[in-house]
């Protein structure tokens, strides 16, 4: 009998996209491709979401890679949440299985400045929930298995009674390994009358 949901954010709960922001600090198609793959394609971006780095080195390990944009990278860098917004059926989506008496937990590969930005607006679903997990304070991403094992030892999560929900095929692939029942987002609608079949 499932007892238990783990939500992704990223996707998920929060829309993410740097597009619009980027556009609005370099309108220019050159200086945006640029800035674009220094910094949201750049590869350091999973590892900054380990929270082991300070601020400071992030941003050189962005600017490295652009460094003739330095000032513009650190605009970029200045305000960095804003490429992240709650989608409006998050609190409800979270409030209605709370309701029904299930427990729910977040898992999610998060960087610190994001999380900080954001946390007012998270806050609202995450406060609903039993716990969550975010990367930059773990140091673990998915889909490495000890971040999912570490939400299960701190909470007492059974895998076989819990479905997972996330965007990302490699992170759905790594939790059904691992014995939980998961869903792949596409979309609202189809997550939540696919959740509604396990419930």
């Amino acid at each position: 009998m499932i007892d238990t949901v783990i939500f992704d954010i990223g996707k998920v709960l929060m829309d993410y996209s740097w597009d619009q922001y980027l556009h609005g600090i370099v309108p220019d198609e050159i200086p945006y491709r640029t800035l674009e793959e220094a910094v949201f394609l750049n590869p350091c971006w999973e590892e900054h979401d380990k929270g082991l780095m300070t601020e400071e080195e992030e941003l050189w390990d962005f600017i490295s890679n652009a460094p003739d944009y330095e000032p513009e990278i650190r605009a970029v860098y200045e305000n960095l949440g804003q490429c992240t917004w709650s989608f409006p059926y998050a609190n409800a989506w979270i409030g209605e299985l709370k309701a029904r008496g299930l427990k729910v937990y977040a898992l999610s590969n998060w960087q610190k400045r994001i999380f900080e930005q954001n946390e007012e607006t998270m806050m609202g679903f995450l406060g609903q929930m039993d716990g969550y997990h975010l990367s930059y304070r773990t140091h673990k991403n998915k889909p490495d298995p000890e971040a999912f094992t570490g939400l299960f030892e701190a909470y007492g999560i059974i895998p076989e009674q819990t479905v997972f929900i996330d965007d990302n095929a490699a992170n759905i692939e790594a939790a059904r390994k691992l014995g939980l029942h998961a869903i792949r987002f596409v979309s609202y609608e189809q997550a939540k009358e696919e959740l509604n079949t396990f419930l």
